[in-house]
């Protein structure tokens, strides 16, 4: 007995590193990707146009097409970020809530898997991933446009 003692230990000290070294690792990632979405896009003025005003641009052919923001939003920047990352930023033409539903549909229907999110009175956000790719999405209510959603798109390996 004290033979499978002896040899059990190193498993369980080895099997414990391993654990502690993924959760290090996930946090590592969850805070790259969130550094990488508090970073604004350049154009932040993109960000704050009402729907009816947006000028809309094209979403590059690379950018996965699982990934692109609802039907009737308008795409109003695109930017590429280090280590291959897009920034999409969208206006929806829709209230907070109907944004939201939109977009936790769009992101869990489409073979990504949504994790580390939160929602708050006018904004939300939510990590996924899937399809081979990671992101973020979040969302902010536009006071200065009734019923317009700021939507942003963070994705990557």
């Amino acid at each position: 007995m004290r033979r499978l003692n002896q040899r059990s230990g190193p498993r369980v000290a080895l099997a414990a590193g391993a654990l502690v070294t993924a959760l290090v690792l996930a946090g590592c990632e969850n805070d790259e990707l969130e550094s990488a979405m508090a970073a604004q896009p350049s154009s932040t003025s993109a960000a704050l146009v009402c729907a009816k005003d947006a000028k809309p641009v094209t979403v590059p052919a690379s950018f996965p097409a699982s990934a692109v923001v609802p039907e009737g939003y308008v795409v109003t920047s695109v930017e590429a970020r280090s280590a291959g990352r897009t920034v999409v930023t969208a206006v929806s033409p829709k209230p907070f809530k109907q944004t939201l539903a939109d977009m936790q549909t769009a992101y869990s229907t489409r073979g990504w898997s949504a994790s580390e999110g939160e929602v708050e009175e006018r904004d939300a956000e939510s990590n996924f991933d899937g399809n081979g790719l990671r992101g973020r999405w979040a969302i902010r209510e536009i006071p200065d446009c009734t019923d317009n959603t700021s939507v942003n798109v963070l994705i990557g390996t």
